[in-house]
C-alpha cells in the first residue's frame, strides 16, 4: 500500500512539472495573440512577448505591405497576457480593428497606414506610417 502511494505522488509530481512546464514554455515564447491578412494589401500581427521583470509582457503590432519590410508599431511595455485576440477586417473602410476581451484595442487603416491604440473608447494614440523599420527577412512570429 504504501509502495503504491509513492507511485501515485510520484506520478501526480511528474504531471505537475508537466503542466507547468507547458505554461512556462507557452509564456516564454514570443507570439502573436491576433493577425489578418487581406491578399494583395496588407498582413497584421499583434506579438507579445514575456518580459521576464515586474513588467510582465510586452505587445507590439507589425505590418507589412506585399514584398516589403515589416513595420512595428508600440502597444504596450507592461501588457498583462493575453490569452487571445481578434482582428476583424473591413475591405470596405480598408481597416483591420484588433479585438481584445470585447474591445476595439487597434486600428490599422493600410492605406494611409494609419495605427491607432484605443482605450476607453477613444483614440489614445495616432501615428501614420511605422514607428521603426525590421531589417530584411526579420519576420514575426506566427
Amino acid at each position: 500500500m504504501r509502495f503504491r502511494l509513492q507511485v501515485i505522488l510520484a506520478l501526480l509530481g511528474i504531471a505537475a512539472l508537466y503542466v507547468v512546464g507547458k505554461l512556462v514554455i507557452r509564456i516564454a515564447r514570443p507570439r502573436a495573440v491576433a493577425q489578418a491578412a487581406v491578399p494583395n494589401a496588407i498582413e497584421f500581427r499583434v506579438v507579445q512577448k514575456f518580459n521576464w521583470s515586474g513588467e510582465p509582457f510586452t505587445t507590439a503590432c507589425y505590418y507589412q505591405k506585399p514584398g516589403g519590410l515589416w513595420g512595428w508599431f508600440y502597444y504596450d511595455h507592461e501588457d498583462d497576457y493575453w490569452e487571445s485576440g481578434t482582428a476583424q477586417v473591413d475591405p470596405v473602410a480598408k481597416r483591420i480593428s484588433i479585438v481584445r476581451d470585447g474591445n476595439v484595442t487597434v486600428t490599422f487603416d493600410w492605406e494611409s497606414e494609419t495605427y491607432q491604440k484605443w482605450s476607453k473608447g477613444r483614440v489614445e494614440r495616432e501615428i501614420k506610417g511605422a514607428q521603426s523599420w525590421m531589417p530584411n527577412g526579420w519576420q514575426p512570429p506566427n
